[in-house]
């Protein structure tokens, strides 16, 4: 099978190592930007599953489960870097906390993972990768950091924050758009420099999704309900 050419562009535009990673989360977070995979004399390791793993893959990067790596001899003796298909800001600190809990202190975690990386390099897998599902969307938008930008006026009054009232300096930029909303002003979106997913959909299942998001927060917040017949209730 051949390569594909657009995979071999992003490897050949690989940057020499920074002295010191592009880190989001400030110095000595595990975090780091998705140009670090881009780096030359770095260990690179896709924790995806083997399927996505053989559809598509960041060039040079090896395949292991966290398990794998974490009992891998020589694991973080050189610069290494792992992502995986978490996209949320959220996603990669729990992999870093898992990480730095099996010693691993020289290991870094992309931020938006395998997404951000794609977004990176203007592929064209980034259309499917940085779309969001109706499971994830209000996830995504309740996220801390997150910034909503609508693209169809029809989804705008739904929004659980106004797009003018979220943070100037976003981690992640979550786009809304409807099956009417071009694929070029998504792909466009796609270019910015901060990692963006996004979603389509119409203005009724969006707030659907909201509200069940927002009752589930209620019911954790309420606690375990009580029930005299049932003491585990």
């Amino acid at each position: 099978m051949g390569k594909c050419p657009l995979l071999v562009l992003a490897a050949s535009n690989r940057a020499p190592p920074s002295s010191a990673p592009d880190v989001p989360g400030g110095k000595g977070s595990c975090l780091v930007k998705a140009h670090a995979l881009d780096s030359h004399g770095t260990d690179i390791f896709d924790l995806r599953d083997r399927s996505h793993f053989l559809e598509f893959h960041v060039p040079g990067a090896r395949q292991a489960t966290i398990t794998e790596l974490v009992t891998r001899p020589g694991t973080g003796s050189r610069p290494t870097v792992v992502y995986d298909g978490g996209r949320f800001r959220s996603d990669a600190l729990q992999l870093c906390d898992r990480l730095r809990h099996a010693g691993f202190h020289q290991v870094h975690v992309v931020d938006g993972g395998i997404a951000a990386w794609a977004q990176l390099h203007g592929l064209p897998e980034a259309m499917t990768l940085n779309r969001l599902s109706d499971t994830d969307v209000a996830a995504a938008l309740a996220e801390p950091g997150s910034r909503p930008v609508v693209l169809d006026e029809s989804l705008r009054s739904v929004l659980p924050v106004p797009e003018d009232a979220a943070p100037a300096s976003a981690e992640r930029v979550i786009v809304l758009v409807t099956a009417a909303t071009a694929q070029s002003a998504i792909r466009a979106r796609l270019k910015k420099g901060i990692t963006t997913l996004y979603w389509s959909g119409t203005a009724e299942r969006l707030r659907q999704l909201l509200d069940t998001q927002l009752a589930q927060n209620r019911k954790r917040l309420d606690g375990p309900a009580v029930s005299k017949a049932c003491n585990a209730l």
